[in-house]
């Protein structure tokens, strides 16, 4: 039987599950020495607002993902593990296949997709694979989806139409603490606009063709191509780069910026608008979701498909000092909607039911 209480976490009343017999474990993919840790940082602040009491317990997978036997190496070891809830929190989907709806007694399985851009990569029977391994497969096995966000969830359920949909809880991905308010906006000699990450769908030539010709320095976070740095001279962009940022390093990166410039073409959530608000810096981004919904009232929105449309955005916001200070403190309240300790009352929900249904 379940037994509940109430605990307090940043102002929040929370009802959190005492168990007398009943469990939950986090499984997690392997974490690298480099790399993005997204997943874990997000997983970490909501885990440190949760009771020490019913904490639920941390897995990290034995092996990388790469390659059948490590894949069918995490899946045997899933299959090891004695829990009542197994919520596998991302990126090795797969690792449902362990539990199989028919040979488990009691042990309800949770995943979370944060996004499936992936699928993207490959075309041809690879695509259909990947959907077969990553989405189809494991959702046969899993009782309650998470979605980080509305559009990944209407992106998972043309890939496996079958699944209920009202098994679907959209649970954001958590603003990582770490980020501060900065104490002051930046004196730059001109505007710099920050852009983070490299891959295609982070736009970087659309982001470079629109600063062409306008007084505005672009900081990139990442480490970009031969033949986007060859790019990025042709257009005649002032720009510089930095990569592999401590926490610290990254917040100082935001607070020495004057606007994040995010019209990314394709995401599962779009964390960097969240700690750009955080800091408080002034956002654009795409007119698309998630990012549309991620941002809230806190961004100015752009075409992210067209140059004159970013470059109109980026242009409008750094003439219009009102417009800056607008959107700083409409993000400074919309990030409050991804705290931990609001996800952490939507986990603890979304576990006791799963747990009050099977009692």
């Amino acid at each position: 039987m379940l037994a509940k209480k109430p605990f307090q976490t940043q102002a929040i009343t929370v009802w959190s599950i005492s168990f007398t017999r009943m469990h939950t474990t986090w499984l997690f993919r392997k974490k690298r020495a480099l790399g993005n840790f997204s997943i874990e940082q997000s997983f970490q602040e909501v885990v440190n607002v949760w009771p020490e009491e019913t904490k639920p317990v941390w897995i990290e997978a034995t092996q990388f993902s790469e390659g059948w036997l490590n894949r069918w190496n995490i899946i045997r070891q899933t299959r090891t593990l004695e829990t009542d809830v197994l919520h596998i929190t991302g990126d090795i989907h797969f690792a449902a296949l362990a539990w199989p709806k028919w040979r488990r007694n009691r042990t309800q399985v949770v995943l979370t997709i944060h996004d499936i851009g992936f699928l993207h990569d490959h075309i041809g029977w690879k695509r259909w694979l990947m959907k077969k391994i990553w989405i189809a497969w494991p959702l046969r096995c899993v009782d309650q989806l998470i979605a980080v966000s509305e559009a990944t969830k209407v992106a998972v359920l043309p890939e496996a139409s079958w699944f209920d949909p009202t098994k679907i809880t959209v649970i954001p991905t958590v603003v990582p603490q770490h980020f501060k308010p900065r104490n002051a906006e930046p004196n730059n000699p001109k505007p710099i606009a920050l852009h983070i990450g490299v891959a295609e769908n982070k736009n970087l030539r659309r982001h470079a063709e629109a600063l062409q010709g306008l007084d505005v320095h672009l900081c990139i976070i990442g480490e970009p191509s031969d033949a986007d740095h060859r790019m990025l001279k042709q257009l005649g962009v002032e720009y510089s780069t930095q990569s592999k940022l401590t926490d610290v390093e990254m917040q100082h990166a935001y607070a020495t910026s004057d606007f994040l410039l995010f019209a990314s073409t394709l995401e599962g959530f779009g964390m960097p608008i969240i700690e750009a608000q955080m800091v408080g810096l002034p956002v654009i981004t795409s007119n698309i979701d998630p990012m549309r919904e991620v941002a809230g009232a806190g961004a100015l929105l752009c075409n992210p498909l067209e140059t004159e449309s970013i470059r109109q955005a980026v242009a409008e916001l750094i003439q219009n000092e009102s417009l800056q200070k607008q959107l700083i403190e409409a993000g400074r309240e919309n990030h409050k909607r991804y705290s931990p300790a609001l996800v952490a009352v939507e986990l603890v929900a979304l576990y006791s039911n799963i747990l009050d249904s099977e009692s």
